[in-house]
């Protein structure tokens, strides 16, 4: 059976058929703040020599430090096969997913725009077992500009169950927790989930308190009317 994506070329903000809401008007309420006061240590992290992700950050650190890392711009030769070793933000994903066993994890993503490959790669991830959820929230650009790639992802997370919705958004936030949420990992930066032609920024912790706001008073808020 064909695969209907009539729903994307209806109204953008109406809500689709059985009460499922892909794309909204609605914002944050109120702008959210979470204070950090126990960070122990900064960690600088220089990503500019094409370093491959494993090679920059080979375990996860300890809740008490955060990473900063700084991208060489290289992720756009990824897709010409001429860097396989160079990395982008959502390279991050099956890293982090890795590192915490690579088996039933809980990730919440956040990005203005991406590409097939970033994609291709979250909805293997969910085949195969490494995710358990994914929620993914992208601005309402992606499903216009990139039709033929929203429409993969949007049909591939509704198959599995999984959640999705669209708005005003330039959010960068990659948010994961092991199975038994012992463990978590968050990643934001400037960049979004495609090839990189420049560099970009990133900040790592494993604080739990933030994955918790994240997830908390970001993904779960608008998923919920808040």
């Amino acid at each position: 059976m064909d695969n209907d994506f009539s729903f994307l070329d209806a109204d953008p903000f109406s809500t689709p058929t059985e009460g499922l809401e892909l794309e909204t008007t609605r914002q944050l309420s109120t702008p959210k703040l979470r204070r950090r006061g126990n960070i122990a240590r900064r960690e600088l992290v220089n990503g500019l020599k094409k370093q491959a992700l494993n090679e920059l950050i080979p375990t996860l650190p300890p809740p008490d430090t955060d990473l900063y890392v700084i991208g060489n711009g290289a992720g756009a030769e990824v897709r010409h096969g001429i860097n396989p070793l160079a990395f982008d933000f959502g390279s991050f994903l099956p890293h982090v997913v890795r590192i915490l066993g690579d088996r039933q994890c809980v990730a919440y993503v956040s990005t203005w725009t991406m590409n097939r490959q970033h994609t291709k790669t979250m909805l293997e991830m969910l085949a195969d077992g490494r995710l358990a959820q994914l929620t993914v929230f992208t601005d309402p650009y992606f499903k216009r500009r990139e039709s033929a790639i929203a429409n993969e992802l949007i049909t591939g997370l509704l198959n599995a169950g999984q959640r999705y919705l669209a708005f005003k958004n330039h959010c960068k936030i990659i948010a994961i927790a092991a199975p038994d949420g012992g463990r978590t990992c968050v990643i934001t930066g400037s960049a979004n989930l495609s090839a990189q032609p420049r560099c970009e920024q990133y900040v790592l912790t494993t604080s739990p308190d933030v994955y918790q706001f994240m997830r908390d008073e970001f993904f779960e808020a608008m998923l919920t009317n808040a």
